[in-house]
Order: structure tokens, then sequence, then C-alpha cells
């Protein structure tokens, strides 16, 4: 019995030895020369690390993967795989690709994954590269040198679901760039130069699972950035140059369960009180979020500082991220502005008291109507005459004021020694364009009559010249 059951097991051991070596070690017919063919367990043709500087002419036309990575191919022409209609698999990895010709795929309409990374002199791409590629799953564009996407690049891309675009040298994505991709599940963006993540960069991204954006240059999330994602479980933004995220802008991602924000320089002010707020009802895990400042705080994780700490905003004279007090140019001088030079809105809790009541308000800002036609001129000498004239009819305040007859657009602060109580003939110097007037009882400035004798004489001259020449 014991014999018999030996041989039984020899018989069997060389019927699937033989079965093996008709599987994988028999040759396929029109396999190249410097290439390996095999059946099991797709028809296979396997030409890595051969020295390639060409795709091979003679490939069979029933193949479904083919290995090409880490040759020395420098392009590859519309016409390489343009029988390979069964290809579900092409890896093109580590080669010295500088060009890939506009309908290189065209026809693979079955082809599943395409690696054309670590080809780091590719650096542009055409938007058509990848039209038709209905079936596409998995598309590697990794360390490509690639420093923009055109626009429409992965159009069409509906079965799409891995991208990756790391360590690439990007420094913004198009909006809607993404809107075609409703199946994709994980983005790689991480290591780019990105400095900005729009309302509209991921728009259209309804399954995606995992982002990762760490090791950028992001200092700026707009509100609106994570509208789609409600379905994002992992989200990478750790090293970047982020000082300040809203909790709006996090609302939407219901189903975030890994969030990683450390290595920014978080200013922990009022304008955490947000982001502070939405991590009480996070969930999830979370990497630590230090503060940079204020000084009190620095170091300090921002999930774990108390809501009294985050009262008050940070002095913006020891940081450039904003300025409580800037002026923009307009026609009637320079007005207030509450923006930041970054372009984002200074919160109202970084305005003090007076800021919030004088700057703000309508009473702070001068009455833009109260400039008629005759006060705004272009002649620069009437401009000044006529500002100086509505300098001495403008009612005091206690507030602050915007001096219109200053070109700097300074402000005049209570008690300061304003122009109107400087003697009169100092006034007078200080402007030789300006007309000498008188007060009267009311503090009114009263122009002399000189002016107008002047100008009934300029309207006789006309009628003695018309009697003269009669």
């Amino acid at each position: 019995m014991a014999v018999v059951s030996a041989r039984y097991l020899a018989v069997r051991g060389s019927v699937l030895l033989l079965l093996w070596l008709w599987a994988g070690g028999v040759p396929v017919d029109g396999c190249p020369p410097k290439c390996s063919c095999f059946r099991e367990p797709r028809l296979t043709m396997a030409c890595q690390q051969r020295g390639l500087s060409a795709v091979p002419a003679e490939i069979p036309g029933h193949v479904q993967r083919i290995f090409l990575q880490i040759n020395k191919l420098t392009e590859i022409r519309s016409t390489a795989f343009s029988l390979c209609r069964n290809l579900t698999v092409l890896w093109l990895y580590s080669n010295n690709l500088r060009h890939i010709e506009a309908g290189a795929f065209y026809g693979l309409e079955r082809l599943e994954e395409l690696d054309i990374g670590d080809n780091g002199d590719l650096r542009t791409i055409s938007s058509m590269a990848f039209s038709g590629l209905s079936r596409l799953q998995t598309l590697h564009l990794h360390r490509c040198g690639l420093s923009e996407l055109p626009y429409g690049i992965f159009m069409g891309l509906s079965s799409l679901q891995y991208l990756y675009l790391q360590d690439n040298d990007l420094l913004a994505i198009h909006d809607d760039t993404f809107l075609d991709l409703a199946n994709l599940a994980v983005l790689h963006l991480h290591n780019n130069k990105i400095k900005t993540v729009t309302d509209y960069m991921f728009r259209g991204l309804l399954s995606l699972d995992s982002l990762l954006l760490h090791q950028n240059r992001v200092s700026a999330v707009h509100r609106h950035a994570f509208h789609d994602l409600r379905r994002l479980t992992t989200l990478f933004l750790f090293h970047n140059n982020l000082t300040a995220l809203s909790g709006e802008t996090m609302e939407p991602l219901v189903s975030l369960s890994y969030l990683r924000l450390n290595g920014n320089q978080w200013v922990c002010d009022c304008r955490a009180r947000t982001l502070w707020d939405w991590f009480r009802s996070f969930k999830g895990s979370s990497s630590l979020l230090e503060c940079h400042v204020p000084e009190r705080h620095f170091g300090k994780d921002l999930k774990r500082l108390k809501s009294d700490d985050l009262e008050g905003c940070y002095d913006s004279h020891r940081h450039t991220w904003t300025s409580l007090l800037n002026t923009r140019n307009s026609r009637y001088g320079k007005l207030f502005s509450t923006e930041s030079p970054l372009g984002a809105a200074i919160p109202r809790c970084c305005l003090t008291n007076s800021d919030k009541s004088s700057i703000l308000s309508d009473k702070g800002l001068p009455d833009l109507s109260s400039f008629n036609s005759q006060q705004i001129t272009k002649n620069p000498l009437k401009e000044k005459e006529n500002i100086s004239k509505t300098k001495g009819v403008e009612s005091k305040n206690d507030t602050h004021r915007i001096n219109h007859g200053d070109s700097a657009g300074t402000l005049n602060h209570p008690g300061g020694k304003q122009s109107h109580d400087l003697p009169e003939d100092q006034r007078s110097s200080d402007n030789p364009l300006q007309k000498k007037c008188s007060q009267n009882t009311h503090g009114h400035c009263r122009v002399d009559s000189g002016s107008t004798i002047n100008v009934v004489e300029i309207m006789l001259l006309p009628v003695v010249w018309l009697f003269w020449s009669l």
C-alpha cells in the first residue's frame, strides 16, 4: 500500500512539473530576442533591465502584460503599442523618457495599469496622452519632473482608482483637473511645490479615500477645498507652510479618521478658534499641532489649549502673516483695508475695539458722497484748493479721522494738532497756492472779494473789444 502511494505521488509530481514547464518555460511565438515571454498567469513579455534604447518592434499580438522598466528608453512613439489590443499592464518606469507622442496609448482600451514613474526628464506631457483609456485603474506619474498638469489630462478616465503624482515640481493644480475621476480612491501629491489649495482643486473626487499633500508649500486652504471629500478617511498636510486652517474648511470631512497636520507654524490665537472647535467633535486620530506663536504657547498642542488661551490676536509687528492696519490706494488717497499681505481678510477678532468701531464702521470712514464734481477735478492745483476748503468745514469728532490733504493717508488722532488750529498767516505761508481768507464769527473761511472783481473784468473785455472794432 505504501509503495502504491509513493508511485502515485511521483506520477502526480511529474505531471505538475510538465504542466509548469509548458505554462512558463515554453517560449511564446514572436517574442523579441532580448525579452522573455511566458503564458502564466497572463501572457507576458518581460524586457526589464535589458539596456533597450527603443521599444521592441516585434511584440506578440495577444500579449497582456509588458515589462519595459529600468531600460534606456527616451521616447514612446504613437505606433509603439498600436497592435497590443489585449494589453492590461504596461510598466515603463525608471527609463530616460523625455517625450511621449500624442496617441502613444491610443487603442489600449483594456489597459488597467500604466506606470511611467521615475522618468525625471519627462517634465511635460500632452493633454491627450491618456485619451481613450476608459478602463485604466492605476496611473503612476511620480518623479517625472512635472511642473504643470495640462487642462483635461485626466478627462475620460472614469475608472481610475489610484493616481500617483508625488515627487514632482508641481506649483499648482488647475481647478477641475480631477473632475472626471469620480471613482478615484487614492491621490498622492506629496513632495511637490503646491502653495494653495483652491475651492475647486478637488471637485468631483466623490470616492476619494486617501489624500496625501504633505511636504509641499501649502500656506492657504480655501474654505470649500474639501467640499466633495465626504468619503475621505486619510488626510496628510504635515510639513507645509500653514499658519491657520478654518473649522468650516474641515466640516465636510465627515468620514475622516487619520489626520496629520504637524510640521506647520500654527498661529494659536483667535484665528485658530474655529479649528479648535472642530477638533472637539473629531473622533479620529490626529498628530500634534505645535503652536509657533504667540511665545507663551510655543510648542504646545493647539488641541489641548483652553478656550481662554485663544483670546486676542498675535502682534502683527512680530509676524508677517497678518497686518492689523493696511492701506490701499484709491482716487481719494489711501483708504484703510483689513486685508493681510497674503490676501486673506483679517478676522474681526484681530482688530482692537477702536479699530472695530471706527475703521470698520461707516462713521470712521469719510463720506465719499461729500466730494462733488467741483471738488474732484483733474486739475491738481484746483484739487488741492478744493480739499483745503473741505477741511475748513469738517466737523471735529472723538474718533480717528482720515486726512485727505495728506498724501500719505495718515490718521489724525484725537488731541493731535490739526491744520485748522494753526494761525492764519502760518497756514497761508505753508501753501502759496491757497487763497487768503479770514475767519468769520462762525469759524468758516471767507474768501476775499477780489476774485469776483477779476471775473467781472474778464467778462467785460469781449464787449469792449467788440465796441472798439465797430
